[in-house]
């Protein structure tokens, strides 16, 4: 009598298999685990109902508080498991808001930074191998590098090479074009982006402007969230 309850589970698990198509989930499951877990629940259940026998009255009350504790555990972690893409959203979320620069990489190679406290978004990026935070700014025709980040990645201009018109939150001024070989951003990789270099001064922080944004698949920003998508 004992196996009774353990089969007849199977029985109803291995028939909602059974009805349901391969390719649909069963409580957040696929196929497989949801039989892997019925074959642990109905085993779980035979050894409960030995205890119980072997217990007697006086040990029932033990064993079935035994029992409600793995229970608790299992169904844990099979919650854990069946909702663990949502689970590392939130998660993702909440470091986002901890570190706002920092970028994340969703699952299909998309780069996702939240909104800093002042409004902006500052995108870690790689240029020509330096690392240097840029800002997000669809209203610059071309990425913009400060006097100071250009001097990072090793490039120096003489007076005359500011030979560009260029309007700024301070004002009209002028600035150096150049070729950057090469713009990263987490795995987007963009080569040859024109840009301009700011007079010294003029630029506090560097601009991720429209010569790089352009050559995206695309961009978007949604929900205190910048995502960047490669091509």
């Amino acid at each position: 009598m004992r196996a009774l309850a353990p089969l007849l589970l199977l029985a109803a698990a291995f028939f909602a298999l059974w009805r349901t198509p391969a390719e649909q989930m069963l409580f957040g499951l696929s196929h497989n685990d949801f039989a892997r877990g019925a074959i642990g629940v109905a085993l779980l259940l035979w050894l409960t109902l030995s205890g119980l026998a072997r217990a007697g009255p006086a040990g029932a009350a033990r064993v079935l508080a035994g029992v409600a504790l793995w229970a608790m555990i299992g169904l844990v972690l099979v919650a854990g498991y069946a909702y663990r893409f949502e689970f590392g959203e939130i998660a993702d979320r909440v470091m986002g808001e901890l570190s706002p620069s920092d970028a994340r990489v969703g699952p299909a190679g998309e780069v996702v930074l939240r909104r800093r406290h002042g409004g902006e978004f500052i995108v870690p990026a790689k240029v020509n191998g330096k690392e240097i935070a840029l800002v997000f700014d669809t209203g610059a025709s071309s990425v913009v590098l400060s006097q100071e980040d250009a001097a990072a990645i090793g490039l120096k201009f003489a007076d005359d090479d500011f030979e560009v018109g260029v309007t700024t939150a301070n004002g009209a001024a002028t600035a150096a074009p150049i070729r950057l070989e090469r713009v990263q951003i987490g795995p987007i990789v963009v080569s040859n982006v024109r840009a301009l270099v700011a007079r010294p001064g003029a630029l506090r922080q560097s601009l991720l402007g429209m010569s790089f944004l352009e050559r995206l698949k695309s961009f978007s920003v949604a929900n205190g969230s910048l995502v960047l998508k490669g091509k």
